[in-house]
């Protein structure tokens, strides 16, 4: 088993698994860019300086023009794209954006960004990275691949934002956008911990699931009429993610600590229904 492949059974072992009966080489692209979206997630929220970050983003940037002008890639992530995904056909511009999207909140974190700058780091940061998988998989046609990953994307981003808010915030990041804080009257200017505990962070919290709630439903709606057999990860993903929003919304948007956890049996359960079921929740 490759390192990446490695990576991936350790740190989401049931997506691991979902993917097993796939052909190698898909498997291989997939670890490869899980492993590339991983490595930007912890640039984001790592203890780097701005400086050091910035420097990261800008030689990948030039990796990505490495693996594209056919010059030799750098790192060994980038030697992975070049060697397991470009025979997928994955267009350039796509990780371009995606390190527009990352861009957004590195090399300095995102403070209240305005509804159309949220939308353009939710399509860099989940949106594309669930269309580039997809397309490797290849189950779906061009319009419901393009319809699944903006509808997974954007409500796994939002949740994972609702889950993390303590800590994002806690470390600087606030990616509650602008206009549900003016909603929620809670004034611009405020420190993150003073966003964290303000009263009304509730109703911006909820005026989010509200968004991600939509983004849910149109999601499980595509994928009742197209999913076959070999969906197995996009359902665990979904459900996984649908799984942890339902927990957060029955106890109430007031309540951001601790964040919800599924166990072994829970994370199981979701990934047998997904293997064996091949049903969405």
């Amino acid at each position: 088993m490759s390192s990446i492949g490695r990576l991936v059974r350790k740190n989401h072992s049931a997506v691991f698994w979902c993917t097993m009966r796939y052909p190698k080489a898909k498997r291989e692209a997939v670890y490869t860019l899980y492993a590339l979206f991983n490595h930007f997630d912890d640039l984001s929220s790592s203890n780097l300086s701005e400086k050091e970050k910035g420097e990261i983003f800008n030689a990948w940037k030039q990796e990505i023009n490495n693996i594209y002008d056919k010059k030799v890639p750098a790192t060994s992530i980038g030697r992975r794209i070049y060697k397991n995904c470009i025979r997928f056909k994955l267009d350039r511009r796509y990780f371009e954006k995606v390190l527009q999207g990352f861009a957004l909140d590195c090399p300095k974190p995102m403070y209240c960004p305005s509804l159309k700058e949220f939308t353009q780091y939710c399509r860099g940061v989940s949106e594309i990275p669930c269309y580039l998988i997809m397309k490797i998989i290849d189950e779906f046609d061009e319009e419901t691949t393009e319809k699944l990953s903006k509808n997974i994307g954007f409500a796994v981003e939002i949740t994972q934002i609702l889950k993390n808010v303590k800590e994002d915030m806690t470390g600087g990041h606030v990616y509650i956008p602008q206009e549900y804080l003016d909603d929620a009257e809670i004034e611009e200017g405020l420190s993150p911990y003073d966003i964290l505990t303000h009263k009304n962070l509730y109703k911006a919290r909820t005026k989010m699931a509200d968004a991600a709630r939509e983004a849910y439903e149109e999601a499980y709606k595509t994928l009742k009429d197209s999913h076959n057999k070999n969906s197995k990860p996009v359902i665990y993903m979904l459900n996984l993610y649908h799984t942890y929003f339902e927990m957060m919304d029955k106890r109430g948007w007031e309540i951001i600590s601790p964040k919800p956890e599924l166990g072994i049996k829970d994370r199981f359960c979701l990934a047998f229904k997904a293997m064996f079921l091949n049903k969405p929740a």
